[in-house]
């Protein structure tokens, strides 16, 4: 939390001096030209001066004006190396356009209730009986480092399903899985994880009883430690109805 802590602090300041960069200089420039205006009527006052005391303090006058003037500069330049190598070297935050995720809610918690149909509201709904169609390759997965292991890209699945996969890109920072109807922009946050896995479940059991049977997508969005987004690997399924007994 500390850390967290710190780097938006660090991040605020960046954003302050890069935003407010002409106006730090003229405000430290015209700073700067006050002791240096002051160490010259001083310099002035030491060259009349008849008596030593008098250019004993003139002289302490000049010391105190030309150091605020160093001590100025000093930040000016520190300003402009900032703001033109430690600043644009940064990594820029990437926003993911997807629905916001809480860390700090478990996979368990997260696909305890399972996700519904009524989440999808707004989404076109899928064909009662869709016709048997070859499903479109998967898109974005990287073998052995960013994959779906079960289900895999094409498969049928019905009621509950304990998705498994492989995660193992370095600097992971987080990652999180999600469901959508093709054509649809609305996807839903199955459950989340922080952790490298190698055909491992994801967290937690998705409930897919409550889905409309039909044709589903299924992505991958990881991220690595710095916020920077990985291919996102996706693969579509078909979800049927469960057999009754």
């Amino acid at each position: 939390m500390g850390q967290v802590i710190s780097r938006c602090l660090m991040d605020d300041i960046f954003n302050l001096l890069e935003n407010y960069e002409v106006v730090i200089y003229v405000v430290l420039g015209l700073a700067a030209l006050f002791p240096l205006r002051r160490a010259y009527l001083v310099w002035q006052e030491y060259r009349a001066a008849q008596f030593g005391l008098e250019r004993e303090l003139a002289q302490r006058r000049i010391t105190a004006s030309l150091a605020m003037f160093f001590l100025l500069s000093l930040l000016i330049a520190a300003e402009f190396f900032l703001a033109s190598f430690v600043i644009p070297a940064r990594p820029k935050p990437v926003m993911l356009a997807t629905p916001t995720l809480d860390l700090l809610t478990t996979p368990e918690s997260a696909a305890a209730a399972g996700p519904t149909a009524e989440a999808l509201a707004g989404a076109p709904a899928a064909p009662a009986a869709p016709a048997a169609t070859a499903a479109p390759p998967a898109e974005g997965c990287i073998p052995g480092q960013l994959e779906w292991t079960l289900p895999q890209n094409g498969d049928e699945i019905s009621g509950l399903v304990e998705l498994r996969g492989t995660i193992t890109v370095g600097n992971l920072g987080f990652y999180k899985y999600e469901f959508s109807q093709p054509g649809s922009d609305s996807w839903v946050t199955i459950a989340a994880g922080n952790q490298p896995l190698q055909d491992q479940p994801l967290g937690g059991v998705w409930n897919t009883a409550d889905l409309i049977p039909g044709d589903y997508l299924l992505r991958l969005v990881v991220t690595d430690n710095q916020n920077q987004p990985f291919p996102i690997c996706q693969i579509t399924i078909r979800v049927v109805a469960p057999e009754e007994d």
